[in-house]
Formats: structure tokens, C-alpha cells, sequence
């Protein structure tokens, strides 16, 4: 019950970092904010939470708990985090090169797995969950989540563009 509840809120957080960045990223790039229909934030917000879902199935359908554990952090720490800041530079419509989108993307993915190691921390200290032998678990999962992000960039850093390396995203949900 306690891995469900957990899968749900890394979801929400997804999500929640999907909204933040469409928010947030035409300030830091463009410093003008677009009007972005409520369909295209509806089909992404779906992609996240349906892509969430079969990874999160595939996951925990690995016998070995080590390994589930792994691609657990490796897609839901790296890839979705990267994927739902893709989403968001897209819908955004924000003008960036490949370089500083691959850098924001993956610090922010860092930044996500570190929080997530610490929400961790802390639901092991305060709900009295076994905890982790060695720091091993911590080290092993920011790796994981460092290769899921390095295969999300190789899925989605191409689509800024062939040949170019200052393109504007545009999403093909009108």
C-alpha cells in the first residue's frame, strides 16, 4: 500500500514540476508568456501520468526487488523527470538551444532526485520503515535516476531541431 501511495505522489510531483516549469520557463527564456491551450496541457499532463503508470508496472513487476529498484529511480527519477521538462519547454514554446535545454533539464532532474532521496530519508525515519543498510541504496539511486536522464536526452534532445541548435519546440496539439 505504502509503495502505491508513493508512485501516486511521485506522479503529482511530475505533474507538479510539468505546471511549474510551463509557468516559470518563458520567463527565464523568451520573457514574454504565451497563451497555451488547455488541450495541448491536458494531453501532456495524460502523457506523464499514462507513461508514469506502464513504467511504474514494469517496475514492479521485476522479481528481483534490487533491480526493480533501479528502474524504478532510472525511469521514474530520470526519464519522466526529463521527459515532463521537455513537455513543458514544448508547450511553452520557449526558444532555447539544445545545450542549455539538455543542461536545465538535467539539473532540475538532479535537483528532483536529490528531494526525492531526501522525502525518502525522511518517510524511512518517521514511519518506521527499514532502512537501508548502507549509503549504498542513496548512491545506487542517483545514479539510476543519472542514466535515465541520459537516455531521455538521447529520446528528446534531437527533437530541437536537425542541424540546429537555436530552434523554437512547438507542440502538434492544437
Amino acid at each position: 500500500m505504502f509503495d502505491g501511495i508513493y508512485l501516486v505522489a511521485i506522479t503529482v510531483g511530475l505533474c507538479a514540476t510539468y505546471a511549474a516549469l510551463l509557468l516559470f520557463l518563458p520567463f527565464f527564456f523568451n520573457k514574454v508568456r504565451r497563451r497555451i491551450p488547455m488541450r495541448t496541457i491536458i494531453v501532456s499532463i495524460t502523457s506523464i501520468i499514462l507513461l508514469s503508470v506502464a513504467g511504474y508496472a514494469v517496475a514492479l513487476s521485476i522479481s528481483d526487488l534490487q533491480l526493480g529498484n533501479r528502474v524504478l529511480h532510472g525511469f521514474g527519477g530520470g526519464f519522466m523527470a526529463f521527459f515532463a521538462c521537455f513537455l513543458a519547454a514544448r508547450d511553452s514554446g520557449v526558444s532555447v538551444g539544445r545545450t542549455r535545454f539538455f543542461i536545465m533539464a538535467a539539473l532540475i532532474v538532479t535537483a528532483l532526485g536529490v528531494l526525492n532521496e531526501l522525502a525518502e530519508l525522511f518517510l524511512e525515519r518517521c514511519c518506521d520503515l527499514p532502512l537501508p543498510e548502507t549509503l549504498d541504496d542513496t548512491w545506487l539511486d542517483l545514479l539510476s535516476n543519472t542514466v535515465g536522464l541520459l537516455f531521455a536526452a538521447l529520446c528528446f534532445v534531437p527533437f530541437f531541431g536537425a542541424g540546429s541548435t537555436e530552434v523554437r519546440v512547438t507542440s502538434s496539439v492544437r
